[in-house]
């Protein structure tokens, strides 16, 4: 993965300003984050009309197929198809090297009934689990937990201990996705706020939690709280609370009015913190698979 990302190339700002068409107010911190991947990136397909972009499409490093459409484009329906094998032959020559039958995967808003009808046109079958979406006005009270004796909430001290946040990120989640160079493509992007990405230390100096927090937009009023996770080491202790916490008292702090956060329909903890913290959800992600040997 190459994370030294050109935000002026001219393919990066045509598909900026067509997210921005598309989306009154975007959020763009995955869509860098992918950017700044070349695995990714050769994936990557545009589609033009009138030497404008009204369409592009890619499959990120979690084999999920991405893509965005101009509605009012004459030729959606087809594209739309396009898009779809396009995602297929990326997955297929994917799979070929590194030998591995993975399936290609797609999530939308579920109340998006045309992009739901796309999918099961187009042979995806839709999964038991969802993605979850919380959020909370800071305008009411935050209230701030305390750490267990010997524990301290810190930001990240930088790229240095990249190595040590994938560890903790794999160790929370039981997973090998995250990767280096893709927790410092994170760490690269123009939103990404430095002081904001915390980790609680346990007394021996171990990461024992994380939390990374930052803003969804431009004018900085809709602040995030996620990832989140806590080493398997140190939970049911209360650090999950109190980093989040710390998280959003911080992004009050900067004048964000709304925070939000997201996990998954089988993530029961989450979803017991994020009540417990007074988030509400808001709306929900469906998931859809399709295989593609």
């Amino acid at each position: 993965m190459d994370s030294s990302i050109n935000y002026f190339d001219p393919k990066i700002v045509e598909m900026v300003d067509l997210i921005k068409r598309i989306h009154p107010k975007p959020t763009l911190v995955d869509f860098y984050e992918e950017m700044s991947s070349q695995s990714v990136r050769s994936t990557l397909r545009l589609w033009t009309s009138e030497d404008q972009l009204v369409g592009f499409a890619y499959v990120d490093d979690y084999n999920n197929l991405r893509f965005e459409t101009d509605p009012s484009c004459s030729f959606l329906e087809d594209m739309e198809g396009e898009i779809v094998e396009w995602g297929v032959l990326c997955m297929k020559k994917r799979n070929a090297e590194t030998g591995i039958e993975d399936s290609l995967d797609y999530s939308c808003i579920a109340d998006d009934s045309q992009l739901i009808y796309l999918m099961d046109r187009n042979g995806f079958i839709p999964q038991p689990v969802r993605s979850l979406h919380y959020s909370r006005s800071l305008d009411l009270p935050v209230t701030e937990f305390s750490l267990p004796e010997g524990f301290s909430i810190r930001c990240v001290q930088g790229k240095s201990e990249v190595d040590k946040l994938v560890d903790l990120h794999q160790a929370a989640f039981g997973t090998s996705n995250m990767t280096i160079e893709q927790r410092t493509a994170m760490m690269s992007v123009p939103q990404y706020e430095p002081e904001m990405d915390l980790v609680a230390v346990a007394p021996n100096g171990e990461l024992a939690a994380f939390c990374v927090c930052g803003f969804d937009d431009a004018e900085k009023q809709v602040g995030y709280t996620d990832p989140i996770g806590t080493h398997p080491g140190y939970r049911r202790i209360g650090l999950g609370k109190a980093i989040v916490s710390s998280g959003m008292q911080m992004l009050k702090t900067r004048n964000a009015k709304v925070v939000e956060l997201g996990t998954s329909s089988d993530n029961l903890a989450m979803q017991g913190l994020a009540d417990a913290l007074g988030f509400e959800r808001v709306s929900e992600r469906l998931w859809f698979s399709k295989t593609v040997s």
